[in-house]
């Protein structure tokens, strides 16, 4: 993820050209941007449960033959040195720790029958407990953002498996450590962002929010409480709040708080937010504020009707270049917490669109298995790969 979604890690597990967030004056104007006359976003054919399954193997098979010898997944690749603002080399630490915390994830259901995968989620799961706290680049680099929320993610996810309940002690203490981080460099708007220009403070004051980072922040709090992981109640209400805020009346969200006055700005618009409305969504309709489960399914919708804009930007080196200023590193990032949205809609949503979504994946599936939306040093496929695989696990037939 250019900001580590990206990310992811992203968006993503960003600085490309000393990447900023998008500005007023960044990137093509919408006005002329492709028209609609595809009204179906340009989307290939549904995948039938056979393609579905091989390329989540394929995927799967990826990242067992990629993981290095200590557990990890990525390098420190530079043969593209100036990719994105990093603050200081603790910011590659961050995309490591946020690659892995996603590929464990990615391989808990494939681990229940292939061996390899077991052996492969073992090592990643072992180099993650005994993993020292990360911190903060510097004052106002903060990817490490997206490494607490994937690893409280995915640390969640590791302690309701029931074979892992020996470790559970240890997952949790790795879960409650992330927990306590988050609340530490929670903004003083009660969001989280993973920049902070202009301010040094132990907590940011919030001018770079990010709608996106604080939805998937309050996601991984949701999976937290689910596993029986104690949570602060307070930094859920605040990150709700800041949340709210940014979202607009046609369901679309404010990039981060420092876009507040430019609400028609392309990357404020629906067809600019079709990526990163999907985790901040699902963190509102999961706990009860503001958005429907019709407005759930619209903005899903939205997402699928107007594809070929997030898609025009996979793949590209610099972000926001594209139209509505898209970024790469939300691409995968947003199709994976698309496919969390799908578990909350109706049987016949997920009739219509899983099988829509896992053959968007199997058309971007690179020849060696995976899957890549952005490149980031040399952290973009494993974070890539472990999202497609998470989302395709859930197109998978039941």
């Amino acid at each position: 993820m250019n900001r580590i979604v990206v990310l992811l890690i992203v968006a993503a597990l960003a600085g490309c050209r000393g990447e900023q967030p998008p500005r007023k004056s960044d990137g093509p104007p919408p006005a002329a941007a492709p028209g609609d006359a595809a009204k179906n976003g340009n989307l290939p054919p549904p995948a039938t449960p056979e393609e579905t399954e091989k390329a989540w193997k394929r995927g799967v098979a990826y990242l067992v033959a990629s993981q290095n010898k200590d557990g990890t997944w990525g390098s420190i690749d530079a043969s593209r040195p100036y990719q994105i603002y990093l603050g200081t080399l603790s910011s590659l630490r961050a995309f490591q720790d946020a690659s892995a915390a996603l590929c464990v994830a990615a391989l808990l259901q494939a681990s229940r029958r292939d061996p390899s995968a077991t052996a492969a989620l073992d090592r990643g799961l072992d180099h993650i407990l005994k993993s020292e706290p990360l911190a903060r680049a510097n004052g106002d680099a903060l990817y490490d953002n997206w490494t607490h929320l994937f690893l409280l993610h995915a640390m969640a996810l590791v302690a309701r498996d029931p074979r892992y309940q020996s470790r559970r002690a240890d997952v949790e203490r790795i879960a409650l450590r992330e927990a306590r981080i988050l609340e530490t460099q929670q903004s003083a708007d009660g969001g989280w962002g993973y920049y902070d220009f202009g301010y040094t403070l132990i907590h940011p004051a919030g001018k770079e929010t990010t709608s996106f980072m604080t939805g998937a922040a309050l996601v991984a709090l949701d999976e937290a409480k689910k596993s029986g992981i104690e949570i602060e109640q307070r930094l859920v209400r605040d990150g709700l709040r800041s949340l709210a805020r940014l979202r607009q009346g046609d369901g679309s969200y404010i990039y981060g708080n420092y876009a507040l006055m430019w609400p028609t700005i392309g990357f404020n618009e629906v067809k600019g937010s079709l990526g990163r409305s999907q985790p901040c969504n699902l963190a509102l309709f999961r706990n009860g504020k503001v958005v429907t489960k019709t407005e759930l399914r619209v903005s899903l919708e939205n997402l699928f009707r107007h594809h070929e804009y997030i898609e025009m930007g996979r793949g590209r080196p610099y972000p926001h270049e594209s139209w509505y200023y898209t970024a790469g590193y939300y691409y995968l990032f947003g199709h994976f917490y698309a496919s969390l949205v799908l578990d909350e809609l109706d049987d016949a949503d997920r009739a219509k669109w899983k099988p829509i979504l896992a053959s968007i994946l199997a058309k971007g599936q690179g020849e060696d298995g995976s899957w890549f939306d952005y490149p980031l040093y040399g952290y973009y496929k494993a974070y890539g790969t472990a999202f497609a695989v998470l989302t395709l696990e859930r197109c998978l037939p039941r």
